[in-house]
């Protein structure tokens, strides 16, 4: 698998997210040529074709991208002593959006989901996709917005060892995210499979929380939950973190 480019694109965490990578099934070729803004409801494990945006003509070999979405560094030190292990992490993305310029031209593409996603997974899965034109993009701009849907906006589980023992820890994110991940000078040639991928880094997400303030927290049936309403002085340090930190973002052949 060669890569065609690897970023760390300044936004929010992600990047995010290790699972193994299937490839992806290559969707028939669009006939024709299309043009407008384009939106797709999401699916899981292809990588289907949509409508090109705006400035983009797509033909019958034009490339097909679409998204994954998986979690990285699921065990990390705290800032102090002691460490924190995720066993389980759970995105709920409403929408993925892609933006990008060629040249004076502008394109967009806009996947409408509506399941979390188990962002620790043994299989991929793929979250929809579309066909784009090919050529050079000065910029290429990854929009993915977490939202409440039938399960949290973010949901990570997992526990935090220090002097004292292990406790369980599960944090609960129900507000809205926007993550955004960029890239630059990005060459997509014709008749190509890609798949664009962000990382959720779930180490980073704990940055700046020490073991003596886990300590210290209130603790639910035994388990330390961070959420809006508990916590919330850990649970604001998180919520910053995946607003705020770098994810990693990556376009890969298939």
């Amino acid at each position: 698998m060669k890569k065609l480019t690897v970023v760390s694109a300044s936004a929010l965490l992600m990047a995010i997210m290790t699972v193994s990578c299937r490839k992806a099934e290559t969707p028939k070729p669009t006939t024709g040529t299309t043009t407008g803004t384009g939106t797709t409801t999401g699916s899981t494990n292809t990588v289907p074709g949509t409508t090109t945006g705006n400035g983009g003509t797509t033909t019958n070999v034009s490339p097909k991208m679409g998204y994954i979405l998986k979690a990285s560094n699921t065990t990390g030190s705290l800032k102090t002593t002691g460490t924190i292990s995720w066993t389980s992490a759970t995105a709920n993305a409403s929408y993925i959006k892609f933006e990008a310029k060629r040249g004076a031209s502008e394109i967009e593409y806009k996947t409408v989901l509506s399941s979390p996603v188990n962002l620790m997974a043994s299989t991929t899965t793929y979250l929809g996709g579309f066909t784009l034109p090919s050529g050079t993009y000065n910029e290429i701009e990854l929009k993915i917005q977490l939202a409440k849907g039938s399960g949290a906006a973010f949901e990570m589980n997992g526990s935090f060892s220090g002097a004292a023992g292990t406790t369980p820890v599960k944090v609960v994110i129900n507000e809205s995210v926007l993550i955004k991940t960029e890239t630059h000078n990005a060459t997509i040639p014709d008749n190509d499979s890609l798949v664009a991928i962000t990382n959720f880094s779930l180490s980073g997400l704990t940055s700046g929380i020490t073991e003596s303030m886990l300590n210290g927290g209130t603790l639910t049936g035994g388990t330390l939950l961070i959420s809006a309403t508990s916590n919330a002085s850990l649970y604001n340090i998180v919520l910053q973190n995946l607003r705020n930190r770098d994810h990693h973002y990556e376009i890969e052949h298939h």
